[in-house]
């Protein structure tokens, strides 16, 4: 089984909208909730029960008067639920420590804030994925969020009430403290998915081998972010397969008998960043291949271009179709050819990354 981890940011809730053909029971979205989303309503007269309009200054058109958002207009699974349409995901309500990240705006984020802060708030939204039958409920162990074995019993059985399955998302520092939990109180339906971050798998053997041993009926899986948040677009190798992402553990969470793994599809670990900056930036394109099992990297170094920069990119991708889709049938490559005067910024070339990752490892 794969499992691509990704965030409920833009870019990545369109991927799911476009890509949920390719999930299966083989391929199955991990989603890290990290804000929400609302129903938008809007105020009325009382006795008419028309919608009151405004007009600001300088401007012609009179619009509806949005009112303030409420617990009551959350609608975050649902929307989650609807772009699905009918495949599974697991769902981890995001908490972080403030040190975790370098992003210390957290504005747009303020739900991981609160979920991170206030436990009970917590265990409340992850209950609410009860309501949900293709959605499994994620609880996250890591550093700052340690859970009572007291606290995490009552837990899962609160969330057993209305899921067949849960699974529990564990960060191997804190394997050895929680083995005999999970051995005791797992069942073949669960999951256990042993986190090991950016770190580089072969110098996890001894938490592989541990995990490996572990006595459980739940399913195995090996979580890792291996692309670093330490390069920047720049550091990247121009026209080859880079050597600063190591993809290594698609392959061997296979020698270790783990029943899946799960990545971030060639993306970063971390969190919105708020800042506009000043439109420069190196441009580039990261193009996973399977057979590989590597991910071919295209960068315009000069920065000074920006976004315009990513033209460059798409012409190398062009001048490489036979080696990049020899099938003629990769979605990633349809949307860069269709690029026309416009050619993406960031978060369109993230986009073409994850897509590209995910289609792939159907292969």
């Amino acid at each position: 089984m794969y499992f691509p981890v990704m965030k409920n940011r833009s870019e990545e809730l369109r991927v799911i909208d476009n890509m949920n053909r390719f999930f299966s029971d083989s391929i199955i979205p991990l989603i890290e909730i990290i804000r929400d989303e609302y129903k938008i309503e809007y105020q009325k007269d009382d006795n008419t029960g028309e919608f009151i309009y405004e007009q600001q200054s300088g401007k012609k058109k009179r619009n509806r008067i949005k009112l303030p958002s409420t617990e009551e207009d959350i609608i975050t699974l649902d929307k989650i639920e609807k772009r699905l349409n009918g495949k599974e995901a697991f769902i981890d309500f995001f908490r972080f420590t403030e040190d975790e990240y370098d992003n210390k705006s957290f504005k747009g984020i303020e739900l991981s804030v609160r979920l991170s802060r206030d436990f009970n708030y917590y265990r409340n939204r992850i209950l609410q994925i009860g309501d949900y039958s293709n959605l499994t409920p994620v609880i996250s162990i890591k550093k700052g969020f340690i859970i009572s074995e007291h606290d995490l019993l009552n837990l899962i059985k609160n969330l057993k009430k209305k899921n067949s399955s849960i699974a529990i998302r564990i960060m191997d520092t804190y394997l050895d403290d929680y083995i005999d939990f999970l051995e005791n109180n797992l069942t073949e339906n669960d999951f256990v998915m042993l986190d090991i971050r950016n770190q580089n798998v072969d110098s996890k053997f001894i938490e592989l081998d541990e995990f490996r041993n572990m006595n459980t009926r739940a399913f195995k899986i090996l979580i890792n972010s291996p692309r670093s948040v330490e390069y920047k677009n720049g550091d990247y190798e121009n026209l080859e397969f880079t050597k600063k992402i190591s993809n290594k553990v698609a392959i061997l969470y296979k020698d270790y008998e783990f029943d899946g793994f799960g990545d971030f599809g060639g993306l970063k670990d971390d969190l919105p960043k708020n800042s506009q900056g000043n439109g420069t930036g190196a441009a580039l394109g990261l193009l996973y291949l399977k057979e590989e099992n590597a991910f071919y990297s295209i960068v315009n170094y000069d920065t000074s271009e920006g976004m315009k920069g990513f033209k460059n990119v798409r012409d190398e991708v062009l001048k490489r179709l036979t080696f990049l889709d020899s099938n003629n049938d990769c979605v990633a490559i349809k949307k860069i050819e269709k690029m026309n005067a416009k050619y993406g910024n960031w978060g369109t070339w993230n986009n073409i990354t994850l897509t590209r990752y995910i289609q792939q490892q159907t292969k």
